[in-house]
């Protein structure tokens, strides 16, 4: 894909496509197991990653709740790694967790870099699934605020990614048609399909080199956008 004339705004997941939310989450989870004096992060953070993807894939779908999102992925995390810790213990984890993430604000290789240039050339915006103070906090930590013209989440839209009203709402904040807008996020289910559903130009920000069984455009690091768009 070459530079698209059309195409006058970009669209951005925001966990794990700009903010390196695995980085930081493990960052986290050591200062919480140290605090409550826990052995094993690493393997912690073996197991944790794909147990978060699939508890928030089944929050997009609406088959649980925001709070049991918190608890559940730490509750089979710790049964993975076979570590008794009580629920009372995962609860407090839970709630350090979301009040001290933010302490973390790795973002990926390249975000202030390639974001500053397509900055002058496009109107840059935020749809996520995060809730809205955390989502907010992040953004304004790690010196992303700024980059943004608008920022959509679940929360105020009503519904998630990859449900096309999230997709419509952030079109109707920025006031722009889905055919000059692009969207570039990690999630091919929630991200690229919930943008394609609507109209929008996609960019697979597929850091791990999944199978591309769709043929969609994709980027291994974000400054590969520079030569896309």
């Amino acid at each position: 894909m070459k530079a698209k004339e059309h195409i006058t705004d970009l669209f951005f997941d925001l966990d794990h496509t700009i903010y390196d939310f695995d980085k930081n989450s493990s960052l986290t989870f050591h200062a919480v197991f140290s605090d409550l004096k826990l052995e094993g992060t690493q393997d912690f953070m073996t197991h944790f990653k794909p147990i978060n993807d699939l508890y928030w894939e089944k929050y997009a779908r609406e088959e649980i709740t925001h709070d049991f999102l918190r608890y559940g992925r730490l509750k089979d995390t710790f049964n993975a790694i076979e570590l008794a810790v009580s629920d009372e213990h995962i609860y407090h984890i839970a709630d350090y967790f979301i009040e001290n993430l933010t302490n973390y604000n790795h973002v990926f290789q390249g975000a202030y870099e390639t974001l500053d240039q397509l900055k002058s050339k496009y109107r840059l915006h935020i749809i996520t699934n995060g809730p809205e103070k955390v989502q907010e906090k992040k953004l304004k930590n790690s010196k992303l605020d700024h980059y943004f013209e608008t920022v959509t989440n679940s929360e105020k839209a009503g519904v998630k990614k990859p449900d096309p009203v999230i997709f419509q709402y952030a079109l109707s904040q920025a006031n722009v048609r889905p055919q000059n807008s692009l969207m570039i996020g990690d999630n091919i289910k929630a991200d690229i399909h919930g943008a394609l559903n609507v109209g929008m130009d996609v960019i697979w920000f597929n850091e791990f080199r999944l199978k591309n069984t769709d043929n969609i455009t994709e980027i291994h690091q974000l400054n590969q956008l520079l030569d896309l768009l």
